[in-house]
C-alpha cells in the first residue's frame, strides 16, 4: 500500500521520455515471520519517475518536436532537407506529423472508428485488431479532453535517395476523465513511422509505450493503461468511484463498488471535519487487478514486480497553470487475489486498504510542487502513518493487525525512534514501520489534536522539512515529538 508521489521541482523541460527516473528500488524483502500478512514495500522512486514522465510532458507537449529537432539541427521543414529531397527523395515534415496527430484526435472525438484506424498500416492486422480493442475501450470512459500530441521524434524522417523512411515518433495521449481528474494528463506512446516512398501515405506500422530513460522503477511513462492493457474493460461509474477493469470481471467491480464508496465517504467525513480549507477531491478512479504481475503493469511497466495489496499514483497535469505544475489526477489500482480481499472478518478487509489509497489520493492534490524541492526526501512515517491513521480512524489501535507483532518489537528491545527512509524497508521491519507512523499520528491527534494533525501532514506535502512543520504546526521540536511518541509506543506495548 504505498502512494505515487509528484516530482521534484526542476525536472527536464525538453522533449522525449527522459524524465530522470527515480533511484533504482533495493532488493526484495524477506517475508516477516510473524503470523500478520507482510504489508507492502514502500515503492516511492518509481511513482517519482512515473509523475516526472508527466510534468516533463506539461512543460513540453505541443512543442517538443521543435525544440528536439531544432536543438539536433535536422528539421525536416528546413532548407536543406527539402533540397536534398530533390526529385526521389523521401521525407515527412513536422507539419504532416502535426496533421496526422489532429486527424487522429478529431476521429477519437467523432466516435470515427475508420478515421481513428486511417493512421495505422492496414496489413498490420494485429495492430489494426489492438487499436480498434483500444478505440472500443476509449469509447467507455467519460472523456472530456482526449487529444495525441506529439513528444519528440527518434531517427531521421528523411532519405535523399528516394529508399522510404522509418522512425520512432513519441507521442502523448493527453486525456481527462470528467469528474474524476482536476486537469488533463497524458500517457506516452511511441509510434513506428514508415513512408516507403515520396508519394506514399504516412503509416504507423507499430505502437508500443515510449521509454523512460534512467534506471528507475518503470519502463514507460503512465503506459499501459487498464485501456490498453485488456481487450476489452469494464467500467462501473459510482456515485464517488470510477472502477475500472477487465470486463470478463465485471462481477468483480460490482462487487467492490459498494465498499470503494463506503471507503471514500468514510475518508471525506473524517477530512471534512479536520483538514485546512480547500478543494478535496472526492470523486477517484479505481482499478481492480488480479495478481501482482497485473499490478506491476497498470500505469507502468514496472523494472520490479509488485508486492503491494494497492497503490495510489498521482499524475502531474499535462498543462502547467500560471507556470505551475499541478498534480491532473491520481489513479488507484488494487490487487484483488491480495489476502485483505480474498479473506473476511473484522476491520482487516478490503476497505483497509481502499481507505489507505483513497487518503494518499485525497492530499496528493494539495502538493504544492513548485515548494518541494526534492519530494523524494518526503518522510516515511508522515506519509504512510498518516495513509493507516485515516484508514482506521474510529478504531482502536488493536484493530490494525500490525499491533501484536509490533508490541512484541518494542517490549524486545526498540530503540524509540521514528523510522527513517533509508531503513523503511529493512527486512522484517517494513509492518513495524507501518505501525510506528500510525502510532506516530495517533498519539499526534491526541496530544495536539486532529486539526493540527491535518495541517501537520499538509505542511510535509507541500514541501515544509518535517522538523520546521512540527516547530510552525505542533509547537514543539521534532526531537520532543519524539521523545513523547515514544513513551506512547511504549504504553501501547505493554
Amino acid at each position: 500500500m504505498t502512494q505515487g508521489h509528484p516530482p521534484p521541482a526542476g525536472w527536464p523541460t525538453s522533449g522525449n521520455a527522459d524524465p530522470r527516473y527515480g533511484a533504482a528500488q533495493p532488493p526484495a524483502q524477506p517475508v516477516p515471520s510473524a503470523p500478520p500478512p507482510p504489508a507492502p514495500k514502500s515503492r516511492r522512486g518509481l511513482w517519482i519517475g512515473l509523475a516526472a514522465g508527466a510534468l516533463a510532458l506539461a512543460v513540453c507537449a505541443g512543442t517538443a518536436v521543435g525544440v528536439g529537432l531544432g536543438l539536433r539541427g535536422d528539421d525536416e521543414d528546413g532548407p536543406a532537407p527539402k533540397a536534398a529531397a530533390g526529385a526521389n527523395g523521401v521525407t515527412v515534415t513536422n507539419a504532416e506529423l502535426t496533421a496526422l496527430l489532429d486527424r487522429h484526435s478529431k476521429a477519437l472525438a467523432a466516435k470515427d472508428l475508420d478515421g481513428y484506424l486511417a493512421a495505422f498500416d492496414p496489413a498490420r492486422k494485429e495492430l489494426i485488431t489492438g487499436q480498434t480493442q483500444l478505440f472500443r475501450n476509449l469509447a467507455k470512459l467519460p472523456l472530456s479532453v482526449a487529444r495525441y500530441e506529439t513528444v519528440e521524434r527518434q531517427g531521421r524522417a528523411a532519405d535523399a535517395f528516394g529508399q522510404g523512411v522509418t522512425f520512432q515518433l513519441d507521442v502523448s495521449f493527453v486525456h481527462q476523465l470528467d469528474g474524476f481528474d482536476r486537469a488533463p494528463v497524458a500517457e506516452w506512446y511511441r509510434w513506428t513511422i514508415v513512408r516507403a516512398g515520396r508519394d506514399a501515405p504516412i503509416r504507423v506500422t507499430a505502437v508500443t509505450g515510449a521509454p523512460a530513460a534512467g534506471s528507475g522503477g518503470s519502463k514507460t511513462v503512465y503506459y499501459p493503461g487498464p485501456w490498453d492493457k485488456w481487450r476489452d474493460i469494464h467500467v462501473e461509474r459510482t456515485p464517488y468511484a470510477l472502477i475500472i477493469t477487465d470486463a470478463a470481471r465485471a462481477d468483480l467491480a460490482r462487487r467492490y463498488a459498494p465498499a470503494v464508496d463506503r471507503s471514500v465517504t468514510s475518508n471525506l467525513a473524517v477530512w471534512r471535519a479536520n483538514a485546512p480549507p480547500g478543494p478535496v477531491s472526492d470523486k477517484f478512479v479505481v482499478t481492480l487487478a488480479v495478481g501482482k504481475d497485473e499490478m506491476t503493469s497498470l500505469y507502468r511497466i514496472g523494472t520490479e514486480k509488485a508486492t503491494e495489496a494497492g497503490f495510489s499514483l498521482g499524475m502531474v497535469a499535462a498543462e502547467r497553470t500560471d507556470g505551475t505544475a499541478t498534480i491532473g489526477g491520481t489513479r488507484i489500482v488494487v490487487d484483488t487475489s491480495d489476502s485483505y480481499f480474498t479473506r473476511s472478518g473484522g476491520d482487516n478487509d478490503a476497505r483497509m486498504v481502499l481507505r489507505h489509497e483513497i487518503a494518499h489520493s485525497m492530499m496528493t492534490p494539495r502538493t504544492d510542487l513548485a515548494a518541494v524541492d526534492e519530494f523524494s526526501k518526503l518522510d516515511e512515517w508522515v506519509v504512510e502513518g498518516f495513509a493507516e491513521y485515516v484508514a482506521f480512524h474510529g478504531r482502536p489501535l488493536g484493530a490494525s493487525e500490525r499491533t501484536a507483532q509490533a508490541r512484541k518489537l518494542v517490549r524486545d528491545g526498540w530503540n524509540g525512534t521514528l523510522p527513517g527512509n533509508g531503513d523503511w524497508d529493512d527486512p522484517g521491519r517494513l509492518s513495524f514501520h507501518y505501525w510506528l507512523g500510525h502510532t506516530a499520528m495517533n498519539h499526534l491527534a491526541e496530544k495536539h489534536g486532529e486539526p493540527k494533525l491535518f495541517r501537520f501532514v499538509e505542511a510535509v506535502y507541500a514541501g515544509t522539512p518535517t522538523d520546521r512543520a512540527a516547530r510552525d504546526v505542533l509547537g514543539v521540536s521534532l526531537d520532543e515529538f519524539q521523545a513523547g511518541w515514544a513513551d506512547y509506543v511504549r504504553a501501547q506495548a505493554r
